[in-house]
């Protein structure tokens, strides 16, 4: 049955099986990640090769493997009525580098940089109030579950409201961790 067939049909099968191979972890790495950098593994490729070892190589007590265990946590930590959580969506960042995004507070730019401890890192994004804004409320470690960035520092003293101790902390009097923030 295959004995028929020319030699320029199983050269393009070995192309196209050899180009599916090598964009195929793209493909993956632009369908879990955020936004801010899913478009960047269509045109390099090879960045998605890191993405699909790292994900292939999570930690085994890694506390929040999956969006849903993500969206659970954040709805925990950032309860409305003043936050409203959306979605919650993976960050490729390299790990103990900073990373520095921008985002919109309530008509202002705030410009944000954290130091992931993996690199994993789950943004998560929602409204502020009756504000129909999507911005980035929060980032969530992947490995502990630990708050990176809490956009309460950043609303005005008139609508924040008391931070939440996360589940990693042990008391109540502990605060989240502060970004180190620049307007």
């Amino acid at each position: 049955m295959f004995r028929n067939l020319s030699k320029r049909f199983w050269v393009t099968v070995v192309v196209c099986v050899a180009a599916f191979v090598f964009y195929f972890p793209s493909l993956v790495a632009f369908r879990y990640t955020a936004s801010p950098q899913n478009v960047a593994f269509l045109y390099q490729p090879w960045k998605s090769w890191s993405f699909a070892f790292t994900a292939l190589t999570v930690p085994g007590d890694a506390r929040l493997k999956t969006s849903g265990d993500a969206l659970r946590e954040a709805e925990k930590i950032w309860p409305g009525p003043l936050l409203d959580v959306g979605e919650v969506r993976v960050l490729f960042l390299k790990e103990g580098e900073p990373y520095t995004f921008t985002h919109d507070v309530l008509g202002d730019d705030i410009t944000t940089t954290v130091t992931p401890t993996y690199d994993f890192v789950w943004q998560v994004r929602g409204t502020i109030g009756r504000n129909d804004t999507d911005t980035v409320i929060g980032l969530l470690d992947y490995r502990t579950g630990e708050v990176l960035y809490d956009v309460r520092n950043d609303l005005p003293a008139s609508m924040s409201a008391p931070l939440s101790p996360t589940p990693a902390d042990t008391s109540p009097s502990q605060a989240s961790p502060s970004p180190t923030t620049t307007p």
